[in-house]
C-alpha cells in the first residue's frame, strides 16, 4: 500500500503532504512504513505568520 495524505495541522492550501512509501513487518512483527513529508514555503509562511500572531501551530507540544 502505497500513497498521498494530508498532514493534521495543516490546510490544504499549504501543499503538505505525506508520501507513504514501502512497508516491512519487523521480527518482533511490528508494522513499520517508509514515511516522506514534503513540506513547502507556503506552510513555512503558514508557520511563521501563526507564530507572530501568537495562535501557536496546531499540534505542536506546548
Amino acid at each position: 500500500m502505497s500513497g498521498r495524505f494530508p498532514v493534521p495541522g495543516y490546510p490544504r492550501w499549504t501543499g503538505v503532504r505525506a508520501d507513504i512509501g514501502t512497508m516491512h513487518i519487523g521480527a518482533d512483527g511490528t508494522l513499520t512504513a517508509d514515511v516522506t513529508v514534503r513540506v513547502t514555503h507556503r506552510a513555512r509562511w503558514y508557520v511563521l505568520a501563526r507564530q507572530l500572531l501568537g495562535k501557536g501551530v496546531p499540534g505542536a507540544a506546548a
